[in-house]
Parts: C-alpha cells; structure tokens; sequence
C-alpha cells in the first residue's frame, strides 16, 4: 500500500517539482515574475471559481476554516515553547516558529490532494489553503516582525492581495445565492485550471536556489516539527472536532504538508535568519516524500 500511494501520489508532484528545478538550472527563469502570476492571477482565479461553484455547505466550509486555524494555533504554541525551551535569540525564535509551523498548503499541497483525492477533493483543500493564506500574511508576519519590522506594513501588503477580495467575493456570492454567468466562469475557471501545476513548477525553482546553509541542527528539527509533530496534532484535532470522511483526510493531509516558501518571504523581509527557514523547507519538502506517504495510506 505505501508503494502504491507513493507512486500514485506523491511521485507525479515530485516529478513537476523536478521539472521545475530542472528548468531553473537550464533557463534561470525570472522567479518573482512566475510569483506575481500565480499570486495576482491563477491562484485568485482558481480559489474564486472552485468557491462560487463548491456545493459544500456553510457548516463545512466553517468546520474546514475553524480546523486549520486551530492546528495552526496549536503548532505556534508548541514551537514559541520549544524556542524558549532552547533559548533561541530574537531573530532565530520567530524562524523557528515560521519553519515548523506554515503549511505548504497551495503549490505542494493542492497538487498533492489533486493526485490522491481529484477534484472533489480539490475543492475542499482551496478552504484549507484560503485560510492558511490569510494566517501567513497576518499571524505569519506577526510572528516574524518580533524579530524586526513593522506588522501593520505587513497587514497593509495582505490587503493589496487579489486572493483576499476574490475569497470575500465569492461568499457574497454563495450567501445571495447568484453564480456569474458562463462567459464570467469559463475565462476564470481555464485560468485557475493552470494554477497547479504552475505553483508545483514554482516549487522547484524556488528549491533550486535553496540552500542547506546553516544550523542544519535547527533546521532539521523543525523539519521534524513540521512534518511529523504538526501531523500528530493534526490526527488528534481531527478526532477532537470530529472530521470525517474526505473532510478529515484532506485536511490532514494539508497539514502534513513542508514547509511553506511563504515562511521564507517572510523571514526575509523581517530579517528573522530566513537561511534557516530555507533550509527547513528544503529539509521538509523532500522528507515529505515519506511521511505523506505514510499519512495518506494510515488515511487510507
């Protein structure tokens, strides 16, 4: 079973990521250009689209938003605790807690549920993704300005986000009940479509440039954190408030996802040690190879 949800699953991801990477070492693409695009076009259009045409119920999506922000909440607590228990300095604390609690829950893990779940599935992890967005931009940097910065000019860059007002939009949208006409949905829905696998091709690009740097100590433990302690709170939580279903197992799954590039932005930007963070993901992201395999056949 765990080959053959390898193969199935996590393999296909890991080829796009290494046609990214392998991109990134024969052409040296403009990466920030390709982050613009997912950022301010395909993953608005995608979250748009799967929202306005999801028939989940509000309870769903709620209980699906409500669960990520706790497993989140959770893992942020337990990583500040294990800093201070090390008595990390100011700017190395904040990484940590960035490196081993912020979901890769858009370019690895949408791609990732795709492959195991289909699009039923898909639309269930774009609530998980929506809402760990919006933690990153706002708790996330909270986190990282601790080190240096201001959080309010963070709150002021979330808000310059399509991927916000296209959320807001769409629950207008499915709380008066109206579905914009085809001519609307087909542009949006064929740009969305392209978000996927754009955002894994991204993935490995980013990981081209990544470096195992520095405190690989650090690093590997908060890889450890991210994949395998964050992914028992998850199993627990799901229990807790009582997921069932494909419900629980994509939201496990995303939460079992490394390390996000998001956590690296942010650790730039705040100067909280972001070779640390780097590390993480890279650490995290190939580690993901075994133990989401093993999550999504103990789902099975």
């Amino acid at each position: 079973m765990l080959l053959r949800v390898l193969i199935n699953n996590i393999v296909p991801a890991f080829i796009v990521i290494g046609v990214g990477f392998t991109l990134d070492r024969t052409l040296k693409p403009h990466i920030p250009t390709i982050s613009r695009l997912a950022l301010y076009a395909l993953s608005p259009a995608l979250v748009f689209t799967l929202l306005v045409n999801s028939e989940l119920e509000s309870s769903q999506l709620t209980l699906i938003a409500g669960y990520a922000a706790a497993v989140h909440l959770a893992m942020i607590a337990v990583t500040a605790l294990t800093a201070q228990a090390l008595r990390l300095d100011q700017a190395t604390a904040p990484a940590f807690t960035l490196a081993g609690t912020m979901v890769n829950s858009g370019n690895f893990g949408l791609s990732v549920i795709l492959f195991a779940y289909g699009e039923e599935g898909l639309r269930l992890a774009v609530i998980y993704f929506v809402t760990t967005a919006v933690l990153a931009n706002t708790v996330g940097a909270f986190i990282a300005s601790r080190s240096s910065g201001s959080w309010t000019q963070s709150v002021r860059g979330v808000l310059r986000l399509p991927l916000i007002y296209a959320t807001l939009l769409a629950v207008a949208f499915r709380l008066v009940g109206y579905v914009p006409p085809q001519v609307v949905m087909r542009p949006l829905e064929t740009i969305g479509q392209a978000a996927v696998p754009v955002l894994l091709l991204m993935l490995g690009m980013q990981l081209s440039r990544s470096r195992v740097q520095e405190d690989l100590r650090l690093s590997s433990l908060a890889a450890v954190y991210k994949l395998v302690l964050m992914a028992l709170v998850a199993f627990g939580l799901a229990e807790v408030m009582g997921l069932t279903g494909l419900v629980r197992q994509v939201c496990i799954v995303e939460s079992s996802t490394p390390t996000a590039v998001t956590a690296v932005l942010l650790a730039t930007e705040f100067r909280a040690r972001p070779q640390v963070v780097a590390s993480t993901v890279f650490l995290s992201t190939l580690g993901a190879a075994v133990t989401l395999t093993v999550v999504i056949a103990t789902l099975a």
